[in-house]
């Protein structure tokens, strides 16, 4: 009976945690579902060529999503779950993020045309780059920080899988042949922006906060606070997502879209990473439960270990189903960014956690900057040594991730906070 009663209490301390992780594990689902249905059907549609040019476009844009974003899907998920009770505040953090990511998506936009404009490789596909920015809007003006901050993962559960079936259900009505490539950016883009302007309406209708155009002194603090996040940020994202433009660059579309085609379902994999990540990091926000946290994240690591094992074995059937064929290729760089799994598993409880929760900035940015810093000599080597490729680009990503692995460890075990 007591062990019944600690249960209990025990689910009800953690109810809200286990309530978003649900509702995340749902939402991710759902996308996941959605991804192994469109996948294969663009793949053989536009070919490899014109999937390989749209996951370019999508390449790129993901860096000004960087830009727009500015670390503030972390820092304004802290301040809003910090100041919740605070109406007042809360207003003042959403208003301020707001206009911050607005601005700067507007400045994004303005660096995209000119791209369009000087340089012939976009001037030739001009709509599909520009199209594409519609991804980096909806990053702009989705509140997603703000729900994840009240641990009210439930309205972005139903807002995104209800915009994401419909986007699904007019790829395939729409993209008929490869020409109509130009459209897939265009759809998804529509339904994303769709649910950002719901989200919105919830946000000041429903939860009465007030929109206001804060003081320039008060956006100038919220940039400043953010500065470092946003620069960990941009050195974890260029040396995660430059492998597909790298490829582009030096080995054409073809072998982006094969390469792509192993990233995705690896990206797939990590879903779990996130939403766990998503769902903990507002929690420990509040209670700093360190003894908890551990027992999170060895589970993860002996989860991941399984997940490795089982990609390495059923590889070909996998990229078979995605493709079409089991192109080698894809087998291969499937298998080898599976191993990076691990220690991202390690070093989202280190590092984003951890070290965010607990304010150690100073060291979370040079964690990062060394890891790009890592990733870019090894590029460079692989150009200056003319043998870069594919599986090349794959083992370089684990040996950064290790390497971010090991630092967050070092570092929390310095500060004495594990």
């Amino acid at each position: 009976m007591q062990k019944l009663k600690n249960l209990g209490s025990g689910f009800l301390k953690n109810k809200i945690l286990i309530e978003n992780f649900s509702f995340l594990s749902i939402l991710q689902a759902a996308n996941l579902v959605l991804f192994l249905i469109t996948l294969p059907y663009l793949f053989r549609i536009l070919g490899r060529n014109y999937y390989g040019l749209v996951v370019f476009a999508q390449a790129i844009v993901y860096y000004f999503s960087i830009f727009v974003n500015f670390g503030f899907n972390l820092t304004a998920t802290r301040d809003i779950s910090i100041n919740r009770d605070n109406n007042l505040k809360v207003s003042e953090i959403v208003s301020s993020v707001l206009v911050i990511k607005f601005s700067f998506f507007i400045i994004a936009l303005v660096l995209m045309y000119f791209l369009t404009v000087f340089i012939d490789s976009f001037r030739n596909y001009r709509i599909l780059y520009i199209l594409s920015m519609t991804a980096c809007l909806s990053e702009a003006v989705f509140p997603l920080w703000y729900f994840q901050g009240l641990e009210k993962m439930k309205y972005i559960t139903f807002i995104n899988v209800s915009t994401r079936l419909l986007s699904t259900a007019l790829v395939f009505v729409f993209i008929r042949e490869s020409h109509d490539y130009f459209r897939y950016p265009l759809i998804i883009g529509a339904g994303t922006v769709s649910g950002a302007i719901i989200a919105l309406f919830i946000v000041f209708s429903k939860h009465s906060v007030r929109f206001s155009f804060s003081p320039l002194s008060t956006l100038k603090s919220y940039l400043s606070d953010n500065v470092l996040y946003f620069l960990s940020n941009v050195s974890t994202q260029v040396y995660s997502n430059a492998n597909r433009i790298i490829v582009g660059t030096f080995l054409g579309m073809s072998q982006v879209a094969y390469y792509d085609v192993a990233e995705k379902i690896i990206n797939v994999i990590k879903v779990p990473f996130s939403v766990l990540s998503q769902a903990f990091f507002p929690k420990f926000a509040k209670d700093r439960n360190i003894s908890f946290l551990k027992k999170m994240m060895y589970g993860t690591i002996l989860f991941t270990i399984v997940i490795i094992i089982a990609v390495c074995i059923f590889s070909f059937p996998i990229i078979s189903f995605f493709t079409g064929s089991a192109n080698i290729v894809s087998v291969n760089v499937l298998r080898i960014l599976s191993f990076s799994l691990l220690p991202i598993s390690i070093s989202i409880f280190y590092g984003d956690i951890i070290m965010i929760n607990f304010g150690i900035k100073n060291e979370y940015a040079k964690m990062r900057f060394f890891g790009l810093l890592m990733y870019l000599a090894l590029v460079a080597c692989l150009i200056v040594l003319k043998c870069i490729g594919v599986y090349q680009l794959g083992v370089i990503v684990i040996a950064v991730e290790l390497f971010i692995s090991f630092y967050s460890y070092f570092i929390c075990r310095r500060a004495l906070l594990i």
